[in-house]
């Protein structure tokens, strides 16, 4: 079978982003880079794409909506809400998700044994964008200690490499039988692999941030902040179920998606329809469409994919 042709181009696009898309697309079209492309993949982190005025396509592993005055379609990791846009959250990028998947029975009591320390949190900054984060930390700390190795509010004498996520980071967390698993923001979708890496080794999270997150994970195999009427009445809550044997056990056999399958995010074959669309249908892009371009550079150097090229 021969498969369809297309020119592209990855311009302010992280490596391992591009990476991901390549892999995806490579088995069903044949993908050639090049400078005046069909279909151009930016990002967030630069302003080169304004170069291109061909059918643009906004990828963010961040917080951010699609401006769509810039691009035509886009893979988000928030629920942006609009057929021009596909959902790809972060935990999903990598497709783990064969440790999310219960295939035998889990022993709670084998569990607990193999998790000496309490709880655990990890963070890298603890500003004012992360209050929600720090008050709960302080809060749980008038309880008992919570463990902090990242480079904010580090309590343990050393710190934890934040780059290898399933080796040095995955592999802490799982002498643990709490995290706190707090988003930096609040966005409908925006859930990252603070939920997620907990749940890889029975660790149970205690999460805040994407208030859509009972659709996609199991809420029964977390501690969802929301459930409660203050930071105080968590942290209690969290003691309480660290020393009621019962109640622990119903977290720890509770498998993370709904009825042990993996949600729609994780389902590549729904993203490779998304592309199927945006490449088979026949658009005059944003980018040409805009009636007035200011005279500055992007306008002087911009690199126009004329009709019939």
């Amino acid at each position: 079978m021969i498969k369809p042709r297309i020119t592209v181009n990855f311009i302010d696009f992280p490596a391992q982003s591009q990476t991901f898309f390549l892999n995806l697309l490579s088995p069903h079209y044949e993908l050639v880079l090049d400078d005046t492309p069909d279909f151009l993949f930016y990002s967030h982190i630069g302003h080169r794409h304004r170069l291109y005025n061909c059918v643009k396509i906004f990828h963010t592993q961040e917080k951010y909506f699609p401006d769509w005055r810039e691009c035509d379609y886009a893979v988000v990791s928030v629920l942006a809400d609009d057929p021009r846009s596909a959902y790809l959250p972060i935990y999903a990028f990598d497709g783990r998700m064969e440790n999310l998947l219960r295939t035998a029975p889990v022993d709670p009591e084998i569990v607990r044994h193999s998790k000496p320390h309490f709880c655990a949190l990890l963070c890298a900054y603890a500003d004012r964008s992360v209050a929600r984060r720090v008050a709960f930390f302080q809060e749980l700390t008038k309880h008992r200690k919570v463990d902090s190795a990242g480079r904010a509010l580090n309590n343990v004498g050393f710190r934890l490499s934040m780059h290898d996520r399933y080796g040095t980071k995955v592999g802490w967390l799982k002498n643990y039988r709490f995290t706190i698993a707090f988003e930096n923001f609040r966005r409908a979708g925006w859930s990252t692999e603070k939920l997620v890496d907990p749940l890889h080794v029975n660790t149970i999270p205690i999460y805040w941030g994407d208030p859509r997150v009972k659709d996609y994970f199991n809420p029964d195999s977390f501690i969802c902040a929301d459930d409660f009427r203050s930071d105080r009445e968590l942290a209690e809550y969290v003691i309480h179920v660290d020393a009621t044997p019962e109640l622990y056990a119903r977290y720890i056999r509770s498998t993370p998606f709904h009825g042990n399958r993996p949600n729609r995010a994780y389902d590549y074959g729904e993203l490779l329809r998304f592309f199927e669309k945006v490449f088979s249908s026949p658009i005059r892009p944003v980018s040409q469409r805009r009636w007035f371009f200011p005279l500055t550079k992007w306008r002087l150097a911009k690199r126009n994919k004329l009709p019939g090229e």
